[in-house]
């Protein structure tokens, strides 16, 4: 599922939870109801009770699948069945929240289901069983993969799990679910994509057990050897034609699922791609893969083509691009610019062939391109390939789909391509697309930051095409005008959802406005008086810490401006994260933006302040014990505010908190507990407060395995590894002055360097565990936290192994900062912060100029706004304001830096990454 997919449906500004979107389309309710019933509302759901027959805690939970278009139709026979027998259902409650249950970059656990009813014993459920089969005998829907189909039923699933939420708070904020298996043991209510019941429990429902899959996977004549990518609308693979052994590529449509927003499900896509393959390999052979077969297996369809050898462009990206390469040299660099320009060629000449047969591709971005092992270019995913004579399809990616009002501006039936090979193009440089749709007049800083690059014009301009940075106000107006004038110009697909002429209408107009304000918004950007202005490149150059410190200011006027005290999902906008765990935290929540505001110096408004407070005492007992999301960093907060007592009181409450036995991550843990303590411990110089905290860390050094108390799959980094409790012992060392607290987080940090390894630049970096081997920067979860641990062992009590690895994580960090986001966590400002700390540590001229470049860089991410800037959050989808991955993290990064030595003195030489390191 894509990150923040649900919450970024909710709004076009901020994330949000779904169901408080202004208009779900079209509503789900029964058409009779029993009088005296009413459905209450549970998120997208609405659930029905009964008063013959209240929630069982747990049972045989019975899923009713529909199609869209037959979705009334059935809930109204579910619902008269549930009545009839006193048993409380709930179904969804609009026809967004089924698109978006079915959508196509949905959770697999949770697709398929439209009702949900709960029956209080077995007996019952049989009988319900029954009765649904029967009265939706002929009907078909999604396969519920959690679930088991009763009998030859195609809507009619069961389960065995919870009823009444019964759950238990984990260590990171989230829940998960309970159940008692058959031997009366409290279990975790498993909500995986298979069927799958509790020890000791049978299915009474069936007559023998299905025995599981032995041997190969064949689907008809095809070995399946490799999947290649599992989603809601089916599954990719690599497989092998037995009859001729020919390696085969297979992508699969689940009937009636993998939906998108104008309705059209994944087999109806499957088989448009494969009516356009035929037809474009008949036209123009090697634009598309040569489609082999199209096949019904079970419900399933199958499109078998030739498999192409290579890699996604992305990943080609990942391993070529210079920009996070420690060794990259100005020849390197520019044999990169010549192959990204073979590329693009190649990619032209497709997209001529495809074309000139009359279609548009539709969907151009990094995974719809593979690079053969040869260095040639080939299309795949003709999904959203549509002919030039009809309407495009609204399937796209972000960052690389033309902007709605772009799109209703023309006619022209090659935009999407268009607007995709600029974007691609822009990718080679940068992965920047995003932030350049919401600010073009920050590409001069971003040309700025890649100058040790030196961007080809040619490739400059071709990235740049759609985001002009030089646009005058009068053309804007002009633009405005003749968008008033068109009027009831073609709404965008996706916008077709709310299925409401009056909505469509609401939209266009706010569209335009917003488009408008936007371009007002630029315009100021390039006033040197107005409010929000960024700096020129020579600005930045001449005065870097001049323009830090208005940054600083800039970044805290929006903070503010975003800030609503009164609002029930947040006081400042969040990530999605803050859905899942608590709008209050540290990382997510109030707290963090608050920490950084008190630490820039900025004030707090009074209804904010109190805002924390209420959430705080309103969520108190919910909260898990950490530093991240719980009550151990929320102290830390009310301590800075002046608020001794209730910071003691959180952090006595978190001490004695029973996760923590079990958890010693620095986010969720008792590292992050102790850290509290020691922060009061400065604060107020309380002997207790540091006697609470070595408390900590004898607990820790008496856990027998503390590998198993650590985050999942040998987790690495600062969050979630054995460096954030090595930050932890090394402080608790400093204040006590106990040696053998240094010692045991050296050991530690010895086992995080254990799981480093070395890139083909020379540089070393980590990933975030077993499961997934890529090199990752950051400071969260990556080489950067590690680093930012380690560079304070060597500062303190130098070993060899630790003094000789640290330059090794330096040396691709200070490579990494074009980031895709700006945030904290896995952004620039988390680099930014990390080489402030080393360049303090080490002294050196070379870190210091690191320091200040990184920190410099933040600014072309910078939004402007009705005051100050904000900045696009975590999947840079939406705007967000919280520490983790929003303006509250790029300020604290800020005010690290503007608060040290590194820019006390006149520095007014422009800080450069050597071309080779």
């Amino acid at each position: 599922m894509l990150e923040g997919f649900g919450e970024a449906l909710a709004d076009r500004e901020y994330y949000l939870p779904l169901p408080s979107v202004a208009d779900p389309g079209p509503r789900f309710a029964p058409r009779e109801v029993p009088p005296g019933l009413r459905g209450v509302a549970q998120g997208i759901w609405t659930a029905w009770g009964s008063p013959r027959t209240g929630l069982a805690e747990q049972g045989w939970k019975i899923h009713v699948s529909a199609r869209l278009d037959r979705a009334q139709h059935v809930l109204d026979t579910v619902a008269r069945i549930c009545f009839s027998e006193g048993v409380p259902f709930k179904h969804l409650s609009a026809r967004l929240f089924f698109l978006f249950l079915h959508h196509k970059h949905a959770g697999r656990a949770q697709a398929g289901k439209f009702c949900a009813a709960y029956p209080p014993d077995t007996a019952t459920a049989r009988r319900l069983l029954e009765r649904l089969r029967d009265a939706l005998d002929g009907e078909e829907g999604p396969y519920v993969l959690t679930d088991r189909r009763f009998r030859d039923s195609r809507t009619v699933h069961y389960r065995y799990g919870s009823f009444a939420g019964r759950s238990r708070l984990r260590a990171d904020g989230t829940r998960e679910g309970l159940v008692l298996d058959g031997f009366g043991r409290e279990v975790v209510d498993l909500r995986l994509p298979a069927f799958h019941l509790p020890a000791g429990i049978a299915d009474p429902f069936v007559e023998e057990e299905e025995k599981p899959h032995e041997g190969p996977i064949l689907i008809r004549d095809y070995e399946v050897t490799r999947a290649v990518r599992l989603s809601n609308a089916g599954g990719t693979y690599q497989a092998r034609d037995r009859r001729t052994g020919r390696t085969v590529f297979l992508k699969e449509a689940r009937a009636h699922n993998g939906l998108v927003f104008d309705g059209t499900d994944a087999q109806q896509r499957l088989r448009h791609e494969y009516g356009v393959l035929r037809e474009l390999h008949a036209a123009a052979p090697g634009v598309g893969p040569e489609p082999l077969d199209h096949f019904t297996e079970w419900e399933h369809d199958f499109l078998v083509t030739e498999y192409i050898a290579g890699q996604p462009l992305v990943g080609w990206l990942s391993r070529s691009s210079p920009l996070a390469r420690a060794d990259r040299t100005t020849e390197s660099v520019a044999v990169y610019y010549e192959v990204c320009r073979r590329l693009l060629a190649a990619l032209d000449a497709s997209l001529k062939r495809l074309h000139a047969a009359g279609y548009r591709f539709g969907d151009l971005s990094l995974g719809n391109i593979m690079v053969t092992p040869s260095g040639g270019i080939r299309l795949v995913d003709f999904e959203a390939a549509s002919a030039l004579s009809s309407t495009p399809s609204g399937i796209g990616t972000p960052g690389f789909t033309p902007p709605a009002g772009l799109l209703r501006a023309g006619s022209d039936p090659l935009l999407q391509d268009r607007y995709g090979m600029s974007a691609v193009a822009f990718a080679f440089l940068a992965p920047f697309n995003e932030v350049a749709e919401h600010a073009p007049a920050n590409l001069a800083l971003l040309r700025r930051d890649l100058a040790d690059l030196a961007p080809p014009q040619d490739l400059w301009q071709r990235a740049t095409a759609f985001h002009p940075t030089e646009t005058r106000a009068r053309d804007r107006a002009q633009e405005h005008t003749q968008d008033r004038m068109r009027g009831r110009a073609q709404e965008h697909t996706q916008d077709r959802a709310q299925d409401r002429a009056q909505k469509h209408a609401r939209d266009r107009a706010r569209d335009r406005d917003e488009r408008y304000a936007r371009d007002q918004v630029q315009d100021q950007a390039h006033d040197p008086g107005s409010p929000g202005r960024l700096p020129s490149p020579a600005e930045l150059d001449a005065d870097p810490r001049g323009c830090l410190i208005r940054l600083s200011e800039e970044v805290a006027a929006g903070l503010l401006e975003m800030a609503d005290a009164d609002r029930p999902e947040w006081a400042f906008p969040p990530s999605p994260e803050a859905f899942r765990t608590n709008n209050v935290c540290l990382a997510y929540g109030t707290a963090g933006v608050v920490h950084a505001l008190h630490r820039a110096g900025a004030a707090v408004p009074a209804e904010i302040r109190e805002r924390l407070f209420h959430d705080t005492l309103a969520q108190r007992e919910a909260l898990p014990p950490g530093l991240l999301v719980g009550s151990a960093g929320i102290a830390r907060v009310l301590a800075e505010l002046g608020s001794l007592d209730e910071a003691v009181e959180l952090l006595r409450e978190a001490d004695d908190h029973s996760l923590l036995a079990s958890c010693s991550t620095l986010a969720g843990g008792r590292p992050g507990v102790g850290l509290g303590w020691l922060a009061l411990h400065r604060l107020t110089g309380e002997s207790s407060h540091l006697e609470r905290a070595a408390a900590a860390g004898e607990r820790l050094l008496s856990t027998p395995d503390l590998s198993v108390t650590l985050g999942e799959h040998d987790a690495r980094g600062l969050l979630h590894g054995r460096s954030g409790l090595a930050l932890f012992l090394h402080r608790l060392a400093r204040d006590t002055g106990e040696a053998r607290y240094l010692e045991a987080g050296r050991a530690l940090m010895h086992q995080e360097l254990d799981r480093t390894f070395p890139l083909d630049d020379g540089s070393w970096s980590v990933s975030d565990d077993t499961r997934v081997h890529r090199a990752m920067p950051y400071l969260a979860t990556g080489a950067a936290g590690v680093a930012a641990v380690l560079t304070r062992y060597v500062a303190t009590a130098p070993d060899e192994r630790c003094a000789a690895a640290l330059p090794r994580l330096v040396a691709g960090i200070r490579v990494s900062c074009a980031t895709k986001e700006a945030g904290l966590y896995r952004g620039l400002a988390g680099l930014s912060w990390f080489l402030t700390e080393h360049a303090e540590f080490t002294g050196t001229e070379a870190a210091r100029g690191d320091a200040v470049r990184a920190a410099t860089g933040l600014l072309k991410y910078a939004v402007p706004y009705r005051r100050g800037v904000r900045f696009l959050g975590a999947g840079s989808q939406r705007f967000t304001a919280d520490l983790s991955s929003g303006g509250a993290g790029v300020l604290l990064a800020l005010r690290r830096l503007l608060s040290g030595p590194l820019l006390t003195e006149p520095h007014h030489a422009r800080p450069r990454i050597p071309a080779a390191h």
